[in-house]
C-alpha cells in the first residue's frame, strides 16, 4: 500500500510540474521612500529573471539585479509569489487581474530581504504585466527600509 501511495503522490507531483510554465520576467523598481539615515543614493533596480509559474497559484523566480546608486552595482535575487486562485476582476471584461503576496532575497553587498505585494494583469495567454511594491530589509543602510514601486513584464 505504501508503494501505491508513493507512486500516486509522485505522479501527481510530476504532472503538476509538467503543467507549469517557464517565462522571462523583466522588471523596473523606483525607490519612492527611504530613511534619512540611508547612506548613498539608491534610486532604482532593474531585474532580469526567469520565472516558473506552477498551475496552482504559486510562482518562483530568480535572476540578476542591476542597482543604480552612487555607483553601479549588480547582484542576484530569488523569490516566490502566492497568487489568488482566481482573478479578482477583469479589465474591460478580457484581461484578468490577480493579486499576490511574495517574499524574496537580493544578494548585493549583504543579503537584502523583502516582502512584496502586487497585481498581475494577464494581457494575453503568455504576456503578463506586474504592478508591485517592495520594502527592503537589511543591516546595510544603503538599502534598509527602502520602499520601491515597480512594473514588470513576463512574456
Amino acid at each position: 500500500m505504501k508503494k501505491f501511495v508513493t507512486a500516486a503522490l509522485l505522479a501527481g507531483a510530476t504532472s503538476a510540474f509538467a503543467a507549469g510554465q517557464f517565462s522571462p520576467l523583466v522588471s523596473f523598481e523606483g525607490v519612492y521612500s527611504k530613511p534619512t539615515t540611508a547612506t548613498g543614493t539608491t534610486s532604482s533596480f532593474i531585474n532580469a529573471s526567469m520565472e516558473y509559474t506552477f498551475p496552482r497559484s504559486l510562482s518562483v523566480y530568480g535572476g540578476v539585479s542591476f542597482v543604480l546608486r552612487d555607483s553601479f552595482e549588480t547582484g542576484v535575487h530569488a523569490g516566490a509569489r502566492f497568487y489568488t486562485p482566481s482573478p479578482l476582476f477583469y479589465i474591460n471584461g478580457e484581461a484578468p487581474v490577480w493579486s499576490y503576496l511574495g517574499a524574496g532575497v537580493n544578494i548585493l553587498d549583504d543579503a537584502v530581504f523583502y516582502p512584496e505585494a502586487g497585481f498581475r494583469i494577464g494581457l494575453t495567454e503568455d504576456t503578463r504585466v506586474d504592478l508591485f511594491m517592495k520594502v527592503y530589509n537589511t543591516n546595510d543602510s544603503a538599502y534598509d527600509r527602502h520602499a520601491t514601486i515597480g512594473v514588470g513584464l513576463t512574456f
